[in-house]
């Protein structure tokens, strides 16, 4: 009696397509059933991943803002504390500035092609005191470019392009005591808080972003977001002023510097 063998089939690489038709050896492939399922386990992927995407991107724009206001506000304050714009980076990055005062009157000044402010009478815009009486000022806001973004926002001509946000500065003189209880105190302590109310002072910088229809002529009518970030640091030192031409018109610049006793 013969047995006869069962041989595996041959697999088609190992003889070529050519002699597989020759030998009748069978080729395999996927059915449509296979690749039906195949494609609906990468489709779900894909519908997966892109609902993710739009959340990363947010987040990274996030982080994205929240560090630039971070280091242009050290920037700004450090400005403001020392006085000096020692980069020379305020001028092409503050493009509006406007004093408000408690009566409730505005002054706005442009800093564009036209009406262009350096970066030293800025700081001095910027260190503008608050006053007491009605129409001492009430603060100074400022619409400001990312100075720390990336090269091409750097460009004024950029403008609508990069980050912006809008920076409110208060410079407010120490008080130690109310005013109506300083009569209380003994000499030595009179004179101790005259000295800290003349020669210090709190600097609070509010920073206020995203900005949305932020228009180059009326950047004031913009409206501003829900974001804030605020600065506060104490300075010691005198608060000098001085009247320069700032756009035409002669205004009070202001400037901390340390007293000398």
């Amino acid at each position: 009696m013969k047995i006869l063998s069962r041989r595996a089939p041959t697999p088609v690489r190992a003889v070529g397509r050519e002699n597989a038709l020759r030998l009748g050896v069978r080729e395999r492939g996927f059915t449509m059933v296979e690749i039906a399922l195949s494609i609906a386990v990468v489709a779900f992927a894909l519908v997966a991943i892109l609902g993710v995407l739009p959340t990363g991107l947010q987040v990274q724009k996030d982080n994205r803002e929240e560090t630039i206001i971070n280091q242009d506000g050290a920037y700004l304050l450090e400005a403001i504390r020392t006085g000096n714009d020692r980069l020379g980076l305020l001028s092409n990055a503050v493009y509006n500035v406007m004093v408000n005062f408690r009566d409730g009157s505005r002054e706005s000044i442009a800093n564009d092609s036209q009406n262009k402010i350096d970066g030293q009478r800025l700081v001095g815009l910027l260190s503008t005191p608050v006053g007491q009486n009605r129409r001492g000022v009430s603060n100074v806001v400022a619409w400001v470019r990312a100075i720390n973004g990336s090269a091409i926002e750097q460009d004024p001509d950029a403008r609508d392009v990069s980050f912006r946000y809008q920076m409110v500065a208060e410079i407010r003189p120490f008080l130690a005591y109310p005013p109506a209880l300083t009569n209380l105190l003994p000499k030595l302590e009179r004179d101790r808080i005259s000295n800290l109310q003349a020669n210090l002072h709190e600097v609070r910088l509010t920073m206020r972003w995203p900005l949305f229809r932020d228009s180059v002529n009326a950047p004031q009518n913009a409206r501003v977001g829900s974001k804030r970030r605020t600065f506060r640091a104490l300075v010691a030192g005198s608060q000098l002023y001085y009247p320069t031409n700032i756009a035409g018109d002669e205004r009070l610049v202001y400037y901390l510097q340390p007293s000398v006793y």
